[in-house]
């Protein structure tokens, strides 16, 4: 491709001991802006509008070892990034928020990513790293850093990662809205900070018993997640985790969970009648039973809220704290419903979710309705719990 480099007349009074701005422009619409430092090229930036961008592999002879921070973040035009052998270095959000981005090739010298580098680029679907590169790899839409810790997803809608990954990093999957299911393998140990944020579409989520830590922000936003089941590793569950997981309806605190960070389950309604175990000894500021009332904009209680947990509790003390309904104790057996009670109610609810479950269909209860509807305590929901659940009720009305 043909190239001309121009060095702007500004910049050549720059003493040669500082970096200098300058600017290259290509044939095909687009102008680098970059800078020199101890004989080596920091591309900044760009101005213009073209679908790909080459960067070059040396200007003004000298090499182009680094894409600085933020240097293409929210561009809307590039759609193709080729980014040659001698760039060592990607800086934090240098292609963020670029929604035609859909190819990316690294070359063999790329040794450090920065954080969030090529998150938010819903089009991205195709990674593609030289093979010899010792640090980064590509393969099934991933890119992988030291072959066991997952940078970037960018393959199908129904995600399964590889069982060598041990980390996923900040933002992996941040704003794959078309993500539906993700497959964790044992062998993923951390959760970074915002790792699935924005993933519009994720149903469900399993994280496996070997994880033992969940970065903040992890899973926030994920407004069509419903059902969570949280690992035995895990003892805390970090700040603004599940923030605005409107759908959340089916979720078990541990006895291994010690803490509950601040905004960890804020503007979830659904989660209304969680158990809190005693093992749960601090709670972050509005970490549960809170949202944002736009009238006052501020924080306010969710009507109706209703927090389990133990008496004298850090659950009790946190929803007296917050003028939140408290509970003690767990749902009891065969109150499918949670209204507190055991009766007909209940057993037409296990009927109704019998005759799903009979016809193929999908549950229709959380964890803790399928455990209080289980009366028999046999593994399955189905007219004998109902039966035994009515049994009850009779006792109960004749006392």
């Amino acid at each position: 491709m043909k190239r001309a480099a121009t060095v702007l007349a500004a910049a050549m009074a720059i003493s040669a001991a500082f970096p200098a701005d300058r600017a290259y422009a290509d044939d095909n619409g687009l102008t680098l802006e970059y800078t020199v430092k101890d004989k080596e090229v920091y591309i900044t930036g760009c101005t213009g509008s073209d679908a790909i961008l080459i960067i070059p592999a040396e200007l003004e002879g000298m090499p182009v070892t680094s894409v600085s921070e933020n240097a293409f973040a929210g561009n809307t035009d590039i759609a193709i990034c080729v980014v040659p052998d001698t760039v060592k270095s990607i800086g934090a959000r240098a292609f963020s928020a670029c929604p035609a981005l859909s190819t990316v090739t690294l070359g063999s010298g790329v040794a450090e990513i920065g954080d969030y580098a090529f998150t938010a680029c819903p089009s991205l679907s195709y990674i593609d790293v030289n093979k010899n590169n010792p640090t980064y790899s590509s393969a099934n839409g991933c890119l992988c850093e030291n072959g066991d810790t997952l940078l970037l997803y960018a393959g199908q809608k129904e995600a399964k990662l590889d069982g060598s990954i041990k980390t996923i990093r900040k933002g992996a999957f941040f704003g794959r809205s078309d993500v539906v299911s993700a497959e964790l393998p044992d062998s993923v140990t951390v959760i970074e900070d915002n790792a699935f944020s924005g993933c519009l579409s994720l149903t469900e989520i399993d994280v496996p018993d070997t994880v033992t830590k969940l970065g903040a922000g992890c899973f926030m936003s994920c407004t069509s997640l419903k059902r969570v089941h949280l690992g035995s590793s895990l003892t805390a569950v970090p700040d603004s985790c599940f923030y605005s997981c409107t759908a959340l309806s089916d979720i078990s605190i541990p006895d291994n969970i010690t803490s509950v960070g601040s905004d960890a389950f804020y503007s979830c309604a659904a989660v209304s009648g969680i158990y809190f175990p005693a093992s749960v000894t601090a709670f972050g500021k509005d970490s549960v039973g809170r949202r944002y009332d736009i009238r006052s904009d501020s924080s306010a209680g969710i009507a109706d809220f209703v927090i389990r947990g133990e008496a004298g509790s850090a659950a009790e003390k946190y929803a007296k704290e917050n003028n939140i309904a408290f509970k003690t104790g767990r749902q009891q057996k065969g109150d499918v419903n949670g209204d507190g009670y055991i009766d007909a109610v209940d057993a037409s609810d296990v009927l109704a979710e019998y005759a799903r479950l009979s016809s193929g269909g999908d549950s229709g209860f959380t964890e803790t309705q399928r455990s209080c509807a289980d009366y028999n305590g046999d593994g399955f929901t189905d007219a004998v719990d109902a039966s035994e659940i009515l049994a009850k009720y009779a006792a109960l009305s004749a006392e």
